[in-house]
């Protein structure tokens, strides 16, 4: 009697576990189905010890939005500082990108990598957290394909992925944000204006005559991008010649002081901030706020706006 219980059991043993195993799998298989919704780059949200988020462009170039002392800088523009719109406009899209779709990987599936920006995030001990390929989107799709982690999988995906290949776009820029209305004073190496409130013109000082030609300088530097920057320890002014030197006076008693050099590769320009004798207190707290931006940088800047500049005469 034991041994017809002991065959029934193995018999029901045999039937039940491929069943069993084929359910398991079947199960595994409909996980990524279920999986619709879900954040893509979960493991990344996740961890909060990303040091560094790399994004490879097709063609091999690569922008790194990396962590050092607090801040978040771009590796291929010499670790100066991110600029915070990018960063967290880069941060909400890893955040916020849902799945639509994931279906087994095979050989029909569209993922011609070489085609895709890839998005690889980092931990602070150098291991891979989140590595995506993203594929261009296709005529007549709303949604990117995608691979991750090499996990056998090809994901569609919500999410906008127009991502800059520009290092520049990366920086904290413009160099400069005054406007016409804010500049009480500008001395150079060749000349001197000045004005006494926001609404009057600017006069020569000495001949103390009207200079509306000035707003022509003060156009060429609003809103000036770098194309390229240096820290001071890779950067050689014995090199460049210098090209012209200025200072300009806020209301407010902020000054920045401006030195502009001339090489074989354009024009390069240094910056720092200074009090110009009494401060108010919103400009003295944007002096402490922003001098680390300037301090210890040479910023490169378009050739034909270094020419404009340097060469200004009134």
């Amino acid at each position: 009697m034991l041994r017809k219980h002991i065959r029934v059991a193995l018999l029901l043993l045999a039937v039940v576990l491929p069943l069993t195993i084929f359910g398991s799998i079947h199960t595994a298989g409909q996980m990524r189905i279920f999986s619709r919704g879900s954040y893509f780059f979960e493991k990344t949200r996740e961890n909060a010890d990303i040091l560094s988020v790399s994004i490879t462009f097709p063609g091999g170039k690569t922008i790194t939005v990396e962590k050092k002392d607090s801040f978040w800088r771009i590796k291929e523009a010499d670790d100066y500082f991110a600029s915070f719109a990018k960063v967290n406009a880069l941060i909400a899209l890893i955040r916020n990108t849902v799945i639509y779709r994931a279906d087994a990987l095979n050989s029909d599936s569209p993922h011609q990598i070489s085609d895709a920006i890839r998005i690889a995030s980092t931990d602070s001990h150098g291991n891979i957290v989140d590595d995506a390929y993203i594929l261009p989107l296709k005529d007549g799709n709303s949604r990117h394909y995608a691979l991750l982690n090499d996990d056998g999988y090809l994901y569609q995906l919500k999410g906008n992925f127009s991502l800059s290949s520009q290092v520049s776009d990366w920086l904290q820029m413009p160099l400069f944000s005054w406007d016409n209305r804010r500049i009480k004073r500008i001395k150079t190496d060749r000349f001197e204006v000045y004005r006494r409130t926001t609404g009057s013109d600017f006069r020569t000082a000495g001949s103390n005559k009207i200079c509306p030609q000035i707003a022509n300088l003060i156009g060429n530097f609003a809103y000036l991008v770098a194309d390229d920057i240096r820290h001071a320890s890779h950067f050689i002014p014995e090199k460049y010649q210098k090209a012209g030197y200025f200072e300009i006076y806020l209301f407010g008693g902020l000054v920045y002081k401006i030195s502009l050099y001339r090489g074989e590769d354009g024009y390069w320009m240094r910056v720092r901030l200074d009090k110009g004798g009494l401060i108010n207190k919103p400009s003295l707290n944007v002096m402490k706020e922003n001098s680390i931006l300037y301090d210890g940088w040479y910023f490169k800047i378009n050739t034909d706006k270094g020419k404009l500049i340097s060469g200004f005469v009134i």
